[in-house]
């Protein structure tokens, strides 16, 4: 191995009970990937896996929101042939007088909990759907959930007509099955995403939930329309049928970390390691104690709960909104309420390839473009909700505009809180998300209960007090993070080093005196003698880092020249000067102006 390869970094993940081979890490942490093209960028190994998560969310979220459509077929009269003896009726005076909303199968004092029930189980999962996956591997979390919730998709049907609160325990179930998915996706990019795609991949996995809300609504009014068993089963039935084929290419294409995927390339295993200071998610326990002490930790958990509040609102309750107030045909509701996801969906694409060439090209730091496009994923959506909700009947087609525009515009936040926890916590992101997820959770079980008890005569005053308290919600959150929120590792997402891994081209020979160590805490006969020494060479190592580091840091506050110089974590610094650098996406092509020097100090 070239000398200008050997980088140790020394700060990176690494479990106690791995062997530690230093060349191949070395190689992993170290070598600076080669230019890569387009074509050969998104039909890579982890673009493949990014494609297959955003069908995974894609799935979760038409299971979860296909059941809001469902119903409003159901109350929309859509049950022809059937020989319904019972009803459910609710009022609707929104035109000013008194019109019957009937419900053949759910009485409309249990609505808000049939809507909300799903959310009872997820509340929980997500807790512990981190750690599974760390611990099991992602596939086989994510598997396993969409598997039960295929299952449960297929019984629905049968359990509406049967009886409501085998309804509510079925979607439960679907919940606390649904709830390890997210947390699990987390891992699976911890494990493949380099820190140049990491927003567009984990944008690209989040998308699919736009997908899935535009399928749920486009698709499903008209699907419920077939005169085949009252029309609205067969929604349910449609996307079990597509949960089962995405199951069969999960398990053919997917894997953990790209060691273990038998098509990755070296290349590409690089390319996804260059520069990270963790290269695999950590099955420890979060440390909660200290991270119930961290502000950026909260901000990210208030920012989650008001996006859980604000999607939970909207996803659920926009195609009674336009049927309550816009007065839309059932059909016409289900293209038109899709075209805000439509607006979403491209809007987080765009915006996370943005922050990320934000990062790249600019001395901004991860902290100021976070803020930057959270802030815009709050107060501008939060401002049209209030306009919006102004609008009558008469301005229908403004107020779907001014709908698609704020769903478009949330999609900032894709780039921000939603990456957050690859930020603050890459080894923990998994058991991160789950916590954020169930705070979430939360806002989306009391979101449908609030709004429902809002709405009992669904007229637009009381839909107007709803945009008001979600654009409330929204825009006070954004504050919380813009004081305290963080895009830098915290110390307590980081591994503690306790020991200092010798050079490979130091020409000092002291691995005979590591290895005894180590073997001797394995064995637990280490002298407290040994225990001192290791644990002075690791502080003299961590004070001299850091003071350099922050030296170098300062040359870069003071030069404005952020992109061309990297620390490597503890035990090396990396000066990569360059007088110009440019970089394009088409067929790789690299354009380098002037000198290129790269130089190593090993400490």
């Amino acid at each position: 191995m070239e000398p200008d390869m050997q980088i140790l970094d020394t700060g990176h993940s690494r479990p106690s009970n791995d062997k530690v081979n230093n060349d191949d890490n070395i190689s992993k942490m170290a070598a600076k990937p080669r230019r890569e093209g387009c074509r050969s960028k998104f039909t890579s190994c982890r673009w493949q896996t990014g494609y297959l998560t955003l069908f995974c969310s894609l799935l979760l979220f038409a299971f979860r929101h296909s059941f809001s459509f469902a119903v409003v077929c159901m109350e929309t009269g859509n049950v022809g042939g059937s020989n319904i003896t019972g009803t459910y009726n609710t009022t609707d005076s929104s035109a000013g007088a008194s019109v019957n909303i009937v419900n053949p199968y759910i009485p409309a004092d249990l609505r808000g909990l049939v809507l909300s029930c799903y959310f009872y189980g997820y509340l929980w999962t997500p807790l512990i759907g981190g750690y599974l996956a760390a611990r099991f591997g992602p596939k086989l979390m994510i598997g396993l959930s969409m598997a039960v919730s295929v299952v449960v998709m297929v019984l629905l049907p049968i359990s509406i007509r049967t009886n409501v609160y085998i309804t509510v325990a079925l979607r439960v179930a679907m919940g606390f099955a649904s709830g390890v998915i997210l947390p699990s996706q987390q891992v699976l990019w911890s494990n493949w995403a380099p820190i140049s795609e990491k927003a567009q991949l984990a944008a690209t996995s989040n998308s699919g939930v736009n997908l899935g809300s535009i399928v749920a609504t486009a698709i499903s009014g008209f699907i419920c329309q077939i005169p085949v068993d009252e029309g609205w089963p067969l929604t349910f039935y449609t996307y079990a049928g597509a949960g089962v084929m995405w199951l069969v290419l999960w398990l053919l294409f997917v894997h953990d970390a790209p060691e273990r995927h038998p098509r990755c390339s070296k290349d590409e295993k690089q390319r996804i390691y260059y520069g990270k200071t963790s290269i695999k998610s950590s099955s420890k326990p979060l440390p909660w104690r200290k991270t119930f002490r961290s502000l950026p930790f909260w901000a990210l958990v208030v920012n989650h709960v008001s996006h859980s509040w604000i999607m939970s609102s909207i996803q659920t309750f926009l195609p009674m909104y336009m049927n309550d107030v816009l007065k839309f045909e059932i059909s016409a509701n289900g293209i038109l309420s899709s075209l805000p996801y439509i607006g979403r969906f491209f809007g987080g694409l765009c915006f996370a390839y943005l922050a990320d060439l934000v990062l790249q090209k600019t001395a901004l730091s991860v902290t100021v473009n976070r803020k930057i496009f959270q802030t815009l994923g709050t107060f501008v959506p939060g401002g049209l909700l209030i306009g919006l909700s102004y609008l009558t009947s008469d301005q229908r087609m403004l107020a779907v505009g001014l709908m698609v525009i704020t769903m478009t515009t949330q999609a900032f936040t894709m780039a921000s809180f939603r990456v957050n926890h690859l930020d603050i916590a890459p080894r923990y992101a998994g058991q991160v998300m789950g916590f954020t997820l169930t705070c979430g959770c939360c806002a989306a079980i009391i979101s449908p209960l609030v709004i429902s008890a809002m709405t009992i005569d669904r007229t637009r005053e009381q839909w107007q007090r709803v945009f008001f308290l979600t654009a409330g919600i929204v825009m006070a959150a954004d504050v919380v993070f813009l004081v305290f929120g963080s895009g830098k590792e915290q110390d307590w997402a980081k591994e503690v080093p306790t020991d200092v891994i010798p050079s490979v081209t130091s020409g000092v020979d002291v691995s005979s005196t590591s290895t005894t160590g180590a073997q001797n805490r394995n064995k637990g006969t280490e002298t407290p003698e040994d225990d001192t020494a290791r644990r002075q060479r690791s502080f003299e190592t961590s004070d001299l880092n850091t003071s350099i580091n922050g030296v170098i840091n300062a040359g870069f506050d003071l030069s404005g020249d952020l992109g061309d110089k990297t620390s490597h974590g503890p035990g090396i610094i990396v000066s990569d000067s360059r007088e110009s650098r440019s970089e394009s996406c088409d067929d790789g092509a690299v354009s380098n102006h002037g000198n290129s020097s790269q130089q190593v100090t090993r400490l």
